[in-house]
């Protein structure tokens, strides 16, 4: 029997819902974490180490990939500097809380209140 388009993305609705909450339980990164990770450890390790060279050939190489997938690539390279500037001035790593340990208590504590 076939089922219904409807049917279908219902169903595939539930199980990306379902792979979604069994992820967050393992606290298992995502492909984004990972690339949102090793994006801050290349900016900040150049920086540190004074290697200007090795982040503007870095830029290249991510400006040129952006620029394939169809962005502008004068606006690619807007976004980059931006970003070098932010981590340049002291800007840290955004955490994700809701993984903290203290996030934790916090939902344990709730549930306790209600």
């Amino acid at each position: 029997m076939t089922q219904s388009r409807k049917e279908r993305l219902a169903r595939q609705r539930d199980r990306q819902r379902a792979l979604r909450a069994a992820s967050r339980s393992r606290r298992k990164p995502s492909r984004d974490d990972i690339a949102r990770t090793l994006l801050h450890f290349a900016i900040t390790k150049n920086l540190s180490e004074e290697r200007r060279e090795r982040l503007e050939e870095l830029q290249h190489h991510i400006v040129a990939a952006l620029v394939l997938q169809g962005f502008d690539e004068r606006e690619a390279e807007i976004v980059w500097d931006a970003l070098v500037d932010k981590y340049q001035s002291g800007w840290s790593f955004q955490l994700k809380r809701h993984l903290s340990k203290d996030a934790d208590l916090d939902v344990d504590e709730a549930d306790a209140d209600t």
